[in-house]
């Protein structure tokens, strides 16, 4: 399998169908619908959802099936990163080489697109003729990791550890494990549960995820520090512009990467129990976490 060749395919499936899982568009109130759309289509590596199809195809499911899921966790990433860039938040103006949607717009509109698109992910896996028990098993699932047991929690743990210089490691882990890793976590437990996955599958499963979550988080400090803006499509060094304790803070530039390979082997190994062939998909995303430059 080439990766590169596989995670553009699947990017430009997702590029092609996300808007289509949006309402119509309102007689009145234009400029939220605008904004939802910008913010849906100014880019992005689509990870998550390509992690969901990954999750259900190891498990023996269809890809087909785990659409409405994969849609509906990119409109809910895509919401968090809309409220991450406000001004009262991280305050970033240029996302993915784009003006921010609060930049774009306003801040008010920002807020309410992102509000907009958390409620319509839920709406899309509502509408999903599929299994009613693993419906409700996926809509726990993420929202479970998307709330305040997950990624929101996570953000403001972040929030309140700006500027402290006593964060500790272990802090900091729980941090991303919540802000990063549980998304990424839910996208491919979520697209196993649509594939028919054993408990055995979605524990092994979840381990992978919470392990690459990790990873791809330092993988970001490291990027903060030593990337390229161009390609990144935003400012680097806001970590310590912010006086953020982050993975470089502890590891080094250096020891930060040996941490990430290290990690990402140990997600690696959880595949194991898996076909060789269907399982290659997230061994390769995985490593494409560590060598990624953007």
């Amino acid at each position: 399998m080439e990766l590169k060749r596989y995670l553009k395919e699947r990017k430009e499936f997702i590029d092609k169908i996300i808007l289509d899982f949006l309402p119509e568009e309102p007689l009145y109130g234009k400029t939220l619908y605008e904004a939802v759309k910008y913010s849906l289509s100014v880019g992005g590596k689509r990870l998550r959802p390509i992690l969901c199809f990954a999750g259900c195809e190891v498990v023996g499911g269809k890809l087909d099936d785990a659409v409405p899921v994969a849609v509906a966790v990119e409109m809910i990433h895509t919401y968090s990163l809309i409220h991450d860039d406000l001004p009262a938040m991280d305050n970033d103006e240029l996302r993915r080489g784009h003006p921010t949607t609060w930049k774009k717009f306003d801040e008010a509109t920002a807020i309410l697109a992102g509000d907009a698109l958390l409620n319509r992910a839920f709406e899309v896996l509502s509408e999903w003729d599929f299994i009613p028990e693993v419906k409700l098993e996926v809509m726990r699932e993420i929202g479970k990791a998307a709330g305040m047991r997950g990624m929101v929690l996570g953000q403001q743990c972040d929030m309140e550890a700006e500027g402290r210089s006593d964060v500790s490691l272990d802090e900091l882990k729980y941090i991303h494990k919540h802000k990063t890793g549980a998304l990424i976590t839910a996208s491919v437990v979520s697209g196993a549960i649509v594939g028919g996955a054993d408990e055995e599958s979605l524990k092994a499963l979840r381990r992978y995820g919470e392990l690459i979550g990790y990873a791809f988080q330092i993988v970001d400090d490291i990027l903060d520090v030593v990337g390229d803006e161009n390609k990144l499509g935003k400012k680097v060094g806001s970590d310590l512009e912010n006086n953020k304790v982050t993975f470089v803070t502890f590891f080094g530039v250096e020891g930060a990467k040996e941490e990430a390979v290290k990690v990402v082997n140990k997600a690696v190994d959880y595949l194991k129990l898996f076909d060789k062939q269907k399982r290659e998909p997230l061994e390769k995303i995985a490593r494409f976490i560590v060598e990624r430059d953007f």
